[in-house]
């Protein structure tokens, strides 16, 4: 009897066990197949919201201001003073306003009639006359050059309009005399006298020196006026070179006040007043 109960009792424990290792495995499977499922789903990416960076406002180029483009030589300073006379129109000038010492004066740009400047003497002690504006700066160059060794004897400063009239006409005449027609003696008059109005002696702005010399171009005062008379405001108006620009023989005792700055860029560019006005 004994004996059967431990045999059942065995049996039962057998059972009981497997009962167990099927249970195990159920709940071994279970587990693998929820591990597998759960390494199968993608991982969740967590993005965070993009950080733009902070737009700064675009800053432009510094705006630099615009350069004028620079003129050859001295032509710039002068270019625009002057209005450009039509082929066969006169012009009337007066030497006034900032730019008075620049003044054009010619066959087409011509000084009122009644016009007469306030004049001074040339130096002290001179019957010629010079515009009061100008006076003072011959007579700084005239005691430059003395203290240099130089004379530059005033031989003609300003000239009334009725004294040049009478030039004029007086070297007209004489060129009718030569057998010139009257067009041809007007055009070779105004080679060496303008008619009145259109001289710059007129203005008295120019002034003519004297030496005891005929030849004055050979003079020491040639020499120093050509290499000193800048600094003091005078070109020679009438360069040997430039008679095809200015329409007038060449003068080298006839020297122009022009005004220190101009005068200096006149030097140094080597132009004629027409060519510094932009006229040529």
């Amino acid at each position: 009897m004994a004996r059967t109960i431990s045999k059942r009792m065995l049996k039962a424990k057998g059972v009981l066990a497997l009962l167990l290792l099927v249970i195990l495995g159920a709940l071994t499977a279970g587990y693998l197949l929820t591990e597998r499922s759960a390494a199968a789903q993608p991982a969740e990416t967590v993005t965070e919201p993009p950080t733009e960076a902070p737009t700064e406002a675009p800053t432009e180029a510094p705006t630099e201001a615009p350069t004028e483009a620079p003129t050859e030589g001295a032509t710039a300073q002068g270019a625009g003073l002057v209005q450009r006379a039509a082929e066969g129109e006169i012009l009337t000038v007066t030497p006034e306003g900032d730019n008075w010492a620049l003044t054009y004066i010619g066959l087409q740009y011509r000084l009122p009639e009644d016009y007469v400047p306030e004049l001074a003497a040339a130096v002290e002690g001179s019957d010629e006359q010079l515009d009061a504006r100008v006076a003072p700066y011959f007579a700084e160059m005239y005691a430059a050059a003395k203290a240099d060794g130089c004379t530059l004897t005033p031989y003609a400063g300003y000239c009334s309009q009725a004294r040049q009239a009478e030039n004029y006409e007086n070297r007209v005449q004489m060129h009718l005399n030569a057998g010139m027609t009257q067009e041809e003696a007007q055009a070779a008059a105004a080679q060496r006298i303008q008619p009145a109005g259109a001289s710059e002696h007129n203005a008295g702005l120019a002034i003519d020196i004297g030496s005891a010399s005929a030849d004055f171009v050979s003079t020491r005062e040639f020499a120093w006026l050509t290499e000193h008379a800048w600094e003091y405001g005078f070109v020679l108006r009438y360069p040997e070179d430039k008679t095809d620009v200015t329409g007038m023989l060449y003068e080298p005792w006839h020297w122009r006040f022009v005004g220190e700055q101009a005068a200096k860029e006149m030097h140094e560019s080597g132009q004629c007043l027409e060519e510094y006005l932009g006229l040529a």
